[in-house]
């Protein structure tokens, strides 16, 4: 049986836990490529009359608890536990240095933009508690990343059915675009909490 068969059946059985349970071991660094998981969950959501919203927040809840596992994974082991994983899976160094990277330029941001990221998002928690980043910062930004990239991928899924090709080959055209689209969500969100706050 197929990765997507496995995936499929798996969430026929166990509904909502089971997207929770598939989308965390996505994001506490499985292989499980997003790209795949993602529009598959849409695509059930869909089928199985699902309610969307509650499918949303259930990935996004499945994200962060992710995240924040491969967080603790970082600062409760440092260094020498990405420095082991990059000997033992050496096609993971260019993902670490890809997090290193995003956490010196971007600091606490880098854990929302790197989600919309397909290398660099991959051990970007790690490296997140590596550095002993505050955890509610890194809950917060990662949370609007996440969401982010949840909503668009499951969404498309929802609207485009099985057509997993096409939502691949659209990630990687137009991954630019979502970046920025990102971005521009993110500095929204800055915009209006400040014109809460002044008012």
């Amino acid at each position: 049986m197929d990765l997507k068969l496995l995936i499929e059946q798996f969430m026929i059985n166990y509904g909502l836990i089971s997207i929770f349970l598939v989308v965390a071991l996505e994001y506490a660094n499985f292989p499980l490529p997003s790209e795949l998981v993602l529009p598959l969950v849409g695509i059930f959501a869909f089928e199985y009359d699902m309610n969307l919203i509650q499918v949303l927040l259930t990935s996004i809840l499945g994200g962060v608890i992710g995240s924040i596992i491969n967080y603790y994974l970082g600062f409760k082991f440092g260094k020498p536990f990405i420095d082991m994983i990059g000997k033992k899976f050496p096609s993971t160094k260019k993902s670490i240095k890809s997090s290193y990277r995003w956490i010196s330029k971007y600091d606490k941001v880098s854990t929302m933009l790197s989600r919309l990221v397909p290398v660099a998002r991959t051990f970007i928690s790690i490296v997140a508690g590596v550095i002993k980043m505050n955890l509610i910062a890194f809950i917060v930004y990662s949370t609007i990343g996440i969401g982010i990239w949840n909503t668009i991928l499951i969404y498309a899924g929802y609207l485009l059915g099985d057509k997993l090709h096409l939502i691949t080959y659209i990630l990687k055209q137009y991954s630019l675009i979502v970046i920025v689209i990102g971005i521009l969500v993110f500095f929204t969100y800055i915009l209006i909490n400040r014109f809460k706050i002044k008012k």
